[in-house]
């Protein structure tokens, strides 16, 4: 492989560095995360052999480093020059599809540095995060956490019996999904857990939300998450799944919050200022969000 030119650093966030590699034919790319973040070289690597048409393989993978091949541009750029819901319906399922294969994979998921968030052990993440003395919440929102904490535990539960546990991404959204010609590659692992599937459903259509301008309630979603669910209709009738998918995306908010608590260890005073609100904030969206019934 021959350079052809500067190594480019398209940018810098507080757990990972990427660089742009000229090469002959284009560009590779080596990624450095975080040490709190060492997961996504070797989840990137299994899942590329899980699903290779939707995880691109790593060209090399050293610890928490790789080089991969260009993925194409971002699909941030494209919903940028065109507003087009039609990309997360053909994604969401294929996305599920996934999933439903990784399931077979838990242990290596999990070998690979999946964080462990199962429903078994979501009420004892949120008891630790409460219990950590450095959490800037006020006594009462501690208090009303702790007070849906049996809540929270029937809900865990109510899902264990629905789909089994698998790769969750976690953070779905358009940065991190790349076109590929008519096809489209999901890249940047390092936020995902082995947990309920339907967790992922949080961030993704919050994020098309704002990308989009829309309300949250808004039926263009409702029509995303039918997309997503389709391949699941085997485990439950339509009224059954996305209440299932109710209840997962207000547990996968304990799961955000312990990814954030992960990402800003070590983090300098720069970092704190921008991104230190991020565990807190997230903790009260589980008092806000929570589902009725």
């Amino acid at each position: 492989m021959q350079r052809t030119g500067p190594i480019e650093q398209p940018h810098l966030r507080p757990w990972s560095t990427v660089l742009r590699i000229p090469v002959r034919n284009g560009a590779v790319f080596f990624k450095e995360t975080a040490p709190t973040m060492a997961n996504d070289a070797g989840l990137t690597k299994l899942l590329s052999t899980v699903a290779p048409s939707v995880v691109t393989a790593p060209l090399a993978v050293e610890g928490r480093r790789m080089l991969m091949s260009d993925a194409g541009p971002r699909l941030r750029e494209e919903l940028d020059r065109e507003r087009d819901l039609r990309w997360w319906e053909r994604i969401l399922p294929a996305y599920a599809e996934l999933q439903r294969e990784a399931a077979a994979h838990v242990d290596a998921l999990l070998d690979a540095g999946a964080l462990d968030n199962r429903l078994e052990r979501l009420p004892a993440l949120l008891a630790e995060l409460l219990d950590d003395p450095g959490l800037e919440l006020q006594a009462a929102e501690i208090d009303a956490l702790r007070g849906l904490q049996p809540a929270l535990a029937a809900a865990c539960a109510a899902l264990s019996v629905t789909a089994q546990p698998s790769i969750q991404h976690d953070d779905l959204h358009d940065g991190n999904v790349h076109l590929d010609g008519d096809g489209f590659r999901i890249l940047d692992w390092g936020d995902a857990s082995v947990s309920h599937p339907f967790g992922t459903l949080l961030v993704t259509l919050r994020s098309v939300a704002y990308r989009f301008e829309i309300a949250e309630d808004a039926p263009e979603l409702d029509r995303l998450r039918h997309a997503y669910l389709e391949p699941w209709q085997d485990l439950g009738s339509k009224s059954e799944l996305r209440q299932a998918s109710e209840l997962a995306t207000w547990l996968a908010i304990v799961g955000r919050a312990v990814v954030w608590r992960n990402a800003l260890v070590g983090a300098d005073a720069g970092e704190l200022a921008e991104w230190g609100d991020a565990v807190p904030d997230a903790l009260r969206m589980v008092i806000d969000r929570r589902p009725e019934g």
